[in-house]
């Protein structure tokens, strides 16, 4: 035993000393190729990228721009005019607003939700590794920033790489400015005060951060400790409704009944929301409804608390699909896990809160880093198109062009075009709007837009 003992702490040690080493590593890496004070920038649009964003011509684009008196710079000899995402944004509400009583038309220029359609919410899960959550979850925010939606990028993943993407450094990133201060148990922060604005018009982030593993730590603590307090609350709650029922009681003793009631509810409706951990995130998204017309998270490769907190928030899931036989073998799983999951929430909330609390919810699955010369996956792409429900009609191809964009932390719709292969670059682009186009495409159905 006392062998076992030392072997452990020796690891334990190691481990430790390890740890140590690498993250100082790390953080001097990101230190020197990203400094805390340094800000990504996005890159302007040439007038004809500019102008296709909005569904104009690069005339009318710049006859609005003219007209609204924005100063838009101009690059080369022939000086072509380069918009930036904020100006793009402005002309968008300019035109909105010249189409006056014509609803349809303003909505092609301007897509943000009315107060009477409802708030969506994607979340992309998958718990294997190597799917392109991150990658689909990124492009598809900054899509729906580009076409004039307000959108929150919620990074669930303790490893931030959806942040890294958006020019946040996680490791740098304080505890009460990350997502976790907005759904821990102690000293919980209201969403909007952790949310961060980015160099993306339009996107916003709620920073993954390490500290997230700690919620997956304590949300079964106190899951279970709130379902050992449940009891003798409701029982209190009872014990008190009768004893208002009693004749003759004092009216000083009614008010001290209905404040001690007042005050059980009040813990009933605080141990619910600790016992009931997968609800956390989506109270947490209350708080900034009225900001957005897309939350998208971006879970962990897991089926832990944080992605089964996000599946339970979301409109619509999102699952990422490489076509691979072993990632479907490991996908069968995951749908095993993830239905014996939702059949506990689904009866928990039920029992717990009412059915009133379910809402309707899709499943679409994604065809990711798809290799379409490949026979074999090719072969695979057949196969889950003919069992699954709601594969989407559109893939995300596997290019050079996004691995290389990405080992920059960039994604396609930031990188220079000339940066690369134009053939390449061309292609990569095209795949990515028309699988994005078509996630756009079911929000609007669901928002009733037809």
């Amino acid at each position: 035993m006392a062998t076992q003992t030392l072997e452990g702490s020796s690891m334990l040690a190691q481990m430790k000393a390890d740890h140590k080493a690498l993250s100082s590593t790390l953080a001097a890496l990101a230190q020197s190729q990203f400094p805390p004070k340094a800000e990504k920038s996005l890159r302007k649009f040439p007038a004809s990228e500019a102008a296709g964003y909005l569904g104009i011509t690069a005339r009318y684009l710049a006859l609005s721009a003219d007209e609204l008196g924005l100063e838009i710079e101009k690059i080369g000899r022939g000086e072509r005019r380069h918009y930036s995402l904020q100006q793009m944004n402005q002309i968008r509400r300019f035109l909105a607003q010249k189409a006056g009583d014509d609803a349809a038309k303003a909505r092609n220029y301007d897509p943000q939700r009315n107060s009477d359609e409802d708030i969506q919410i994607i979340a992309c899960s998958n718990f294997k590794g190597g799917s392109a959550k991150t990658c689909t979850s990124v492009h598809l925010g900054q899509y729906l920033a580009l076409q004039g939606y307000r959108v929150l990028l919620v990074d669930l993943d303790p490893q931030g790489s959806a942040s890294s993407m958006l020019g946040v450094v996680p490791e740098l990133v304080p505890e009460e400015d990350s997502l976790f201060a907005a759904i821990r148990y102690a000293d919980q922060r209201p969403l909007r005060e952790v949310v961060q604005k980015t160099y993306f018009d339009n996107l916003d982030l709620a920073v993954g951060s390490p500290f997230l593993t700690e919620w997956e730590f304590f949300a079964p603590h106190y899951a279970t400790i709130s379902g050992q307090e449940e009891p003798g609350i409701r029982t209190q709650i009872a014990d008190l409704e009768e004893q208002k029922k009693k004749k003759g009681i004092a009216n000083t003793r009614l008010r001290e009944i209905e404040e001690e009631l007042a005050r059980a509810h009040a813990r009933l409706s605080e141990c619910l929301q600790r016992k009931l951990y997968f609800t956390r995130l989506q109270l947490a998204f209350e708080d900034v409804e009225a900001d957005y017309d897309v939350i998208i998270c971006d879970t962990p490769p897991s089926l832990g608390y944080l992605s089964n907190a996000a599946s339970f928030a979301a409109d619509h899931l999102l699952v990422t699909i490489h076509p691979q036989w072993i990632d479907c073998e490991s996908m069968a799983q995951y749908l095993a896990t993830s239905i014996a999951h939702n059949e506990f929430f689904e009866a928990t909330v039920a029992k717990q809160l009412g059915p009133e609390y379910l809402v309707p919810k899709s499943l679409q699955y994604l065809i990711t880093r798809h290799d379409n010369t490949s026979r074999p996956e090719t072969d695979v792409v057949t196969m889950l198109r003919s069992q699954l429900q709601n594969v989407m009609t559109n893939t995300m191809l596997r290019s050079s062009a996004i691995a290389e964009a990405g080992n920059v932390q960039q994604t396609l719709y930031e990188a220079e075009r000339s940066n690369f292969n134009g053939k390449t670059y061309d292609r990569a682009l095209d795949s990515l709007n028309k699988v994005n186009g078509e996630i756009e495409a079911l929000l609007k159905t669901y928002w009733g837009r037809g």
